[in-house]
């Protein structure tokens, strides 16, 4: 059996709390993010960052060497003997010291002198920012930076362990986003080949990193940040403080006695992914999370965590109810929850205690601020127009011109709701043209699809007023032929935050007024969408006969379709009723524990991108390329439809 070693991964984890790296040891311990760095590579073009740095430190040196051995020995022994030579470039080094072991995405030694270099599909803007704080208002670090330089903090320490000698210079390399793209198609010019796990990047024959006029990578100095993160001590509100040589030993003597940690409660354990319903432990699938609960409660949990205090939604202190042993939300009284209450929307704490009344009293009646709702909506003019977008950011910009993480709407989706009720799905747009950009041409046909009326257009939250805002300064840049009719389309709709143009963010005033059962708090339209076909009689009714892709009620997509599906007396969330969008189960699974771990937003965002660079891809066949494109369509057409059902929802509780 192989060596159990406190690897970059488990010190990642061990930062979050020390207890997770023993249940990642352990096969049967449930873990929900085992799917997370995979899908981000995949997603955001990880894989092809870093093989342009490859190509970068190959132009510099050609007889740089990449350590493939797949036996852990092997990949040691073979970075012993290439630095025992005065200059070399390692990529993937491997590196042990006891059982501290690193694996380097790139060294380059140069005498005595050793600069190790991590690459991340990050964006760094050279003009904003920084690593460390840049006053004493700031923390040493800068927070967002956390997570990169300690990880590089820990391959520095190893290496230096295991090499006293040498003097080691770390560096981060990321996307610069101030750098512009000067090759078509650049993310197909690292096709990744390959199944599953086993995928791995090759290079394109006609590609030649001189192609490019400018680096889209660039190299960050972290050793000042590096110096902080291994001798200053972290300290973290609720959490353990962050003592780095301390946790490394710990944790190391933790994994070779085969010991836990721990554990270390607090409001972290809200998102351990070491979890599992109630109803899915046993002895091969475990919950870290519940075992961690027990020895800290002394008492069995038998509950979920969405009914205890750590399903409070959004961030909650919950130290106090921890010390006192009040794990529970069901034995709280409202007092507890130190209830705040606010004139023009649920506040946090009054969400709290409708959680409350639901789990103690099994409360589950609708609850809305219908004064503020009714005066909101009746503001609203017909034809209502209803819009959802698709949209990718890739590190590897797909087109010239584009700088990396610039944003592309390539879909969009479109109902409307008559004066008289009546519901069409109005139109649709997908572009999958790879030849350039397509957010203006998008912009173009939704501006034809809305037609030129003055009426209400509604999105959920806001991402698409965000999106066309991004997009009006693409159009002004570039200047297309009809940007004075586009621009002014933009304008029309309102895109300033409290602007009072036509757009309406029917998400946020969900989240401000109305409470439903089941939701745990949240207005995520995956969790809300299920809690209105289950409390909406108006919804229900309308929906459970086959009237949806008829004469009566307009689809593109869908014919003669029942979205009301009962399963045991409850009715099944209407995505559930779709087939998977993906046609490789281990991107569908990953992104499905992607949005439980991480929430629809994240997921839903990893979901498109992924999606629009499979279909960029001409080696994909047309079949699958024709079936993809057919979910995609069919999704955000749903997307669309179940803010229509939201909408039709508040009108029948508000009459």
């Amino acid at each position: 059996m192989s060596t159990r070693t406190l690897s970059k991964t488990r010190f990642k984890l061990a930062l979050e709390c020390p207890t997770k790296v023993y249940y990642s040891l352990e096969q049967c311990y449930v873990d929900q993010k085992k799917d997370d760095e995979f899908l981000e590579a995949l997603a955001e073009g990880g894989h092809q960052v870093g093989a342009l740095a490859k190509l970068m430190f190959l132009r510099d040196d050609p007889a740089a060497v990449e350590i493939t051995a797949r036996d852990q020995e092997e990949q040691v022994r073979e970075t012993v003997e290439l630095l025992r030579r005065e200059n070399v470039t390692v990529f993937e080094a491997t590196i042990r010291h006891e059982n501290l072991l690193v694996r380097i995405d790139v060294l380059v030694k140069h005498g005595n002198r050793l600069d190790l270099i991590e690459v991340k599909a990050k964006s760094w803007n050279p003009d904003e920012d920084s690593l460390v704080g840049l006053t004493p208002r700031h923390n040493p670090l800068t927070p967002d930076w956390e997570p990169y330089i300690y990880d590089v903090a820990y391959q520095v320490r190893v290496v230096a362990l295991e090499h006293p000698t040498l003097e080691i210079h770390p560096w981060l390399m990321l996307v610069d986003k101030s750098r512009t793209n000067t090759v078509a198609g650049l993310p197909l010019k690292f096709p990744i080949v390959g199944e599953g796990r086993n995928r791995r990047v090759e290079i394109a024959s006609d590609f030649n990193i001189a192609h490019l006029s400018e680096p889209l990578l660039i190299q960050v100095d972290a050793r000042e940040a590096v110096s902080r993160a291994q001798k200053l001590i972290r300290k973290r509100k609720g959490r353990l403080d962050i003592q780095f040589d301390s946790l490394i030993a710990n944790t190391a003597a933790a994994i070779n006695r085969g010991e836990r940690l721990g554990p270390h409660v607090g409001p972290q354990c809200k998102s351990c992914e070491f979890y599992c319903l109630p109803k899915n432990r046993s002895e091969l699938n475990r919950s870290g999370w519940a075992e961690c609960m027990e020895t800290y409660l002394k008492a069995r949990v038998d509950g979920s965590r969405e009914e205890s205090i750590f399903g409070f939604y959004g961030q909650t202190d919950v130290t106090g109810f921890l010390d006192a042993r009040r794990f529970w939300i069901r034995v709280l009284s409202e007092s507890d929850l130190n209830v705040k209450s606010a004139a023009d929307k649920i506040s946090r704490t009054a969400r709290h205690e409708l959680q409350r009344r639901e789990i103690a009293k099994q409360d589950t009646e609708p609850f809305l601020y219908k004064e503020i709702l009714r005066k909101v909506i009746s503001d609203w003019k017909f034809p209502i127009h209803f819009i959802d977008f698709e949209t990718a950011q890739s590190a590897l910009p797909f087109h010239a011109g584009r700088r990396p993480y610039q944003q592309i709407l390539f879909q969009f989706s479109h109902h409307a709701v008559m004066s008289d009720g009546a519901v069409r799905h109005v139109g649709e747009y997908l572009n999958l043209d790879g030849a350039d950009s397509p957010s203006i041409e998008v912009v173009r046909r939704l501006r034809q699809s809305l037609g030129n009326d003055d009426s209400t257009v509604v999105h959920w939250y806001p991402h698409e007023r965000t999106v066309l805002s991004k997009i009006r300064e693409e159009i002004h840049a570039v200047g297309p032929v009809d940007a004075v009719q586009l621009l002014a389309f933009c304008d029309s709709l309102g895109l300033e935050k409290d602007s009072k143009g036509r757009l309406f963010d029917l998400g946020k005033l969900v989240a401000d007024q109305v409470f439903l059962a089941g939701t745990g708090g949240s207005s995520s339209m995956k969790k809300f969408l299920p809690a209105v076909l289950r409390f909406s009689r108006v919804v229900r009714e309308r929906y459970a006969s086959p009237i949806y892709g008829t004469a009566a009620m307009s689809s593109h997509n869908f014919r003669d379709q029942t979205w009301v599906v009962q399963r045991d007396g409850i009715a099944l969330n209407p995505y559930q009723l779709l087939s998977p969008l993906f046609g490789q189960h281990e991107i569908d699974e990953a992104l499905a524990q992607l949005a439980e771990g991480q929430g629809d937003v994240i997921a839903d965002g990893a979901k498109a991108l992924v999606a629009y660079t499979i279909l960029q891809d001409p080696a994909i066949p047309q079949t699958e390329r024709d079936d993809l494109r057919k979910q995609l369509l069919r999704y955000c057409e749903l997307d669309t439809l179940a803010m229509v059902m939201v909408y039709e929802a508040l009108r029948g509780w508000l009459e």
